[in-house]
């Protein structure tokens, strides 16, 4: 039987963004934040698309990210924990700490690859993520576990889609 190494031993789940000479280190979200971050891509993703979206859904989804209920944050906020506060204080411009917002987003929704090509595009248009990146981001925005599952099924969330099960699927 294979035996698995502590994931601490060699897994950095943080990004490191360097912006003026100071590097911040962003923390990994919360499994929350993650999800709702999952979604909006995917919602987007399939608005590019032209594909029908849920409109009810997607008005749900909007509610959560700009109400906050939880906390007295908005999504860049709760993307950068304590780099938020850290960019401020250090006085760093808005598109500065617009383009780390962004850079975790991505980071956050379809991976570090993602993340370092807008990071390296710099400010403005943000370059689109790749066929690939996109798809693997949609993927996982459908197909993540639903809560109290003990089957080891799927819940697939997506534009006019009903709900589906898939057997012994992960994420």
């Amino acid at each position: 039987m294979a035996t698995f190494r502590d994931l601490d031993e060699f897994f950095d789940p943080s990004l490191r963004l360097p912006v003026g000479g100071k590097t911040y280190v962003i923390p990994p979200p919360d499994a929350e934040v993650g999800l709702l971050v999952q979604r909006l891509m995917h919602a987007g993703i399939a608005a590019e698309a032209g594909q029908e979206v849920d409109q009810a859904g997607l008005n749900e989804l909007a509610e959560s990210v700009l109400t906050n209920e939880s906390k007295d944050t908005d999504l860049y906020q709760r993307l950068l924990g304590g780099v938020w506060d850290e960019l401020f204080a250090d006085k760093v411009d808005w598109p500065i700490i617009q383009h780390v917002g962004e850079t975790a987003l991505l980071w956050v929704a379809a991976g570090v690859d993602a993340a370092a090509r807008h990071w390296e595009a710099g400010a403005g248009e943000a370059e689109a993520p790749n066929r690939k990146a996109r798809r693997a981001a949609a993927a996982q925005a459908r197909s993540t576990r639903s809560r109290g599952s003990r089957s080891g099924t799927t819940r697939t969330t997506g534009a006019g889609s009903a709900e589906r099960e898939s057997p012994g699927s992960t994420s």
